[in-house]
């Protein structure tokens, strides 16, 4: 890794700070010793169904404070749409929020949106409601010329009791459904990775900066996006076994998040 002061940290937070509902032992000290450092640090995940406050909420009950640390797949998706755009919203409160936030105005698709109504985006992002009906609106705006975009293509992810499906598996139906190509916003994407750049001030290829995650095909191909070194943590999808065949390569690894902070503040 370049130099070890003042590094930038991007967190992902399933598999670094929590699995499911239940937090990862080690993670809040180790958020606790980087703040004490003056470390920089940013909370980025592709879970979209949470508001902002929401995610910032669950990480105070694992004793991490992250007030205005924390962007979300949500919040990237909500960048691609303008102010007073209509945005078919399959997805969760946190992208009604943030799309809200924008200035644009978002539609259920539970509703009973009319088949002809000026629909101009469609955003696909995990919800735990999703079904036919909202399949089917979301398709039949796409036919009419919505674009389609998603919160991120996390095909699964993890829980203590294994892996379950994820917003990509949503996508992939909704993209086979309306007979169009999705724009993902979530990491390792530009429009995410746009944002995270902005809340940290920095720039691409910065020395010494740092994503934090558990899985290289999204974490790591962050890091590659953002030209910063990839740290890999093995608490979450990613088995010590799958290291060597990892693409792209981890700079540092640790069984967490702790292991990995200690690994670079001996």
């Amino acid at each position: 890794m370049a130099g070890l002061s003042q590094i930038a940290w991007i967190l992902d937070l399933d598999g670094v700070v929590w699995l499911a509902d239940e937090p990862i032992p080690g993670a809040a000290s180790a958020v606790e010793r980087l703040d004490h450092l003056g470390e920089q640090l940013l909370f980025v995940t592709n879970f979209s169904a949470l508001t902002k406050g929401e995610v910032e909420s669950k990480l105070r009950a694992c004793g991490i404070d992250a007030t205005g640390r924390v962007i979300t797949s949500a919040m990237a998706a909500a960048s691609l749409v303008q102010s007073g755009e209509r945005v078919l919203v399959c997805a969760g409160s946190g992208v009604v929020e943030a799309v809200e936030g924008q200035g644009a105005i978002a539609l259920d698709p539970s509703d009973g949106v009319d088949a002809h109504d000026a629909v101009d985006a469609v955003i696909i992002g995990f919800h735990r409601h999703f079904d036919f009906a909202r399949l089917a609106a979301s398709a039949r705006a796409l036919h009419h010329g919505a674009r389609l975009i998603s919160t991120n293509n996390d095909p699964t992810y993890p829980t203590p009791e294994g892996l379950l499906p994820g917003n990509g598996s949503l996508t992939a139906a909704l993209s086979v459904a309306g007979r169009v190509q999705p724009t993902i916003a979530g990491k390792p994407y530009p429009a995410i990775a746009d944002l995270a750049l902005k809340q940290l001030e920095t720039q691409r290829g910065a020395p010494g900066n740092l994503v934090v995650g558990d899985l290289p095909a999204t974490d790591g191909l962050l890091a590659a996006e953002l030209e910063f070194d990839f740290g890999l943590v093995l608490s979450g999808v990613t088995s010590p076994q799958d290291v060597i065949d990892c693409d792209p390569k981890p700079d540092v690894v640790g069984d967490d998040l702790a292991a990995l902070v200690s690994s670079i503040f001996r």
